[in-house]
C-alpha cells in the first residue's frame, strides 16, 4: 500500500493572492486595455448574475450611460458641422 499518497493530488494546486478573471489567468493592471477589458468582463458577469429589481436597475443604468455617449457623440458631429 502506498502510503505518501495524498488524498488531494488530484486536485489543482491553490493559488495565493487575488483571484484572476477569465480567460487572462493574472490579473491586469486596470491603466491597460487589457485591465480594461478585464473590467468591462467582470461588470458583464455581474450584471448577468443579477435577478428581478436589481437587474432592472442595473438595465436601466447602461442604457442612461449609452444614451449618454449617443447623445454626446450626435452633439459633437452637429458641433462640428456647424463649424463648416
Amino acid at each position: 500500500m502506498d502510503t505518501d499518497t495524498r488524498w488531494d493530488d488530484d486536485e489543482p494546486p491553490r493559488r495565493r493572492g487575488p483571484e484572476p478573471d477569465f480567460a487572462w489567468g493574472r490579473t491586469a493592471n486596470p491603466n491597460t486595455a487589457d485591465g480594461e477589458l478585464q473590467n468591462l468582463a467582470a461588470f458583464g458577469t455581474g450584471l448577468s448574475r443579477l435577478t428581478g429589481r436589481r437587474r432592472q436597475a442595473a438595465a436601466l443604468v447602461v442604457w442612461l450611460i449609452l444614451l449618454g455617449f449617443a447623445l454626446t457623440a450626435i452633439l459633437g458631429v452637429l458641433g462640428i458641422a456647424g463649424l463648416l
